[in-house]
């Protein structure tokens, strides 16, 4: 099983590290380290400021947004998403599902904090899901999820990206947050899709992608999408 295990996290990983986040985002090539100092800097770095929703996170929040150590049955462990340019899909309709597939999305981040979530027991065991958050203002991430809905509306298949055409459906959406989505990205010569989910909580962008390391469909792990949206929201102020 372990094997199986680290498969699937290097196939599901390597999604962010081979291409990451353009523009700002590249200011910040990995997960920031967590800051040291005194009692009341930390508390400063996890206590939201007022309408600390509707601006973009900045990294060391972001950092600290994002889930580590143990939660249920998985292993959190830091993943850098590094910038390593973009690529291009056709039809262009299918554009926003491809930039989200390398985590590269336009427009691109103020910050980007990787972790991959490895599954070592429960329903999920043998998968791993890589987990993308990503700071903006309250416009850019609303426009990162309407792109993704519009082009989900048209995108069937697509070339581009990786070597074999790769087909597309919208799946249900987790609920979570102030707005979701999710897909299937089914590559041919893949016995199996690939399942991406996408969450917007206020000025964040949280990108989840979920491989299968033991030969069944893929499934985004709903305690996990829990675990990182709750965090989030008590560290932006939506959630007490």
């Amino acid at each position: 099983m372990r094997v199986k295990v680290t498969v699937s996290v290097i196939f599901t990983a390597a999604l962010i590290a081979g291409c990451g986040s353009g523009g700002d985002a590249k200011s910040n090539p990995g997960p920031p380290q967590a800051s040291q100092g005194s009692p009341s800097a930390e508390r400063s770095r996890t206590q939201p400021p007022p309408d600390a929703s509707s601006g973009p996170l900045s990294a060391d929040r972001l950092e600290a947004a994002a889930l580590s150590g143990t939660v249920d049955n998985f292993q959190i462990a830091d993943w850098p998403a590094r910038s390593h340019g973009g690529s291009r899909a056709e039809p262009t309709a299918c554009q926003p599902v491809e930039n989200m597939r390398i985590a590269d999305p336009a427009p691109a981040p103020k910050a980007i904090v990787g972790k991959v979530a490895y599954a070592t027991s429960g329903p999920s065991v043998g998968s791993a899901t890589t987990i993308g958050l990503m700071a903006y203002d309250q416009s850019g991430a609303e426009r990162i999820l309407s792109g993704l809905h519009a082009s989900l509306e048209k995108c069937t298949s697509y070339d581009g990206g990786v070597p074999a055409r790769t087909a597309v459906q919208a799946v249900a959406a987790p609920d979570a947050g102030d707005d979701a989505l999710a897909f299937q990205l089914n590559s041919e010569g893949k016995s199996q899709p690939d399942l991406i989910a996408v969450v917007r909580t206020g000025a964040t962008v949280v990108l989840f992608i979920t491989a299968s390391g033991t030969g069944a469909p893929a499934e985004l792990p709903d305690n996990l999408v829990t675990a990182q949206i709750n965090k989030l929201e008590r560290i932006t102020g939506e959630r007490p």
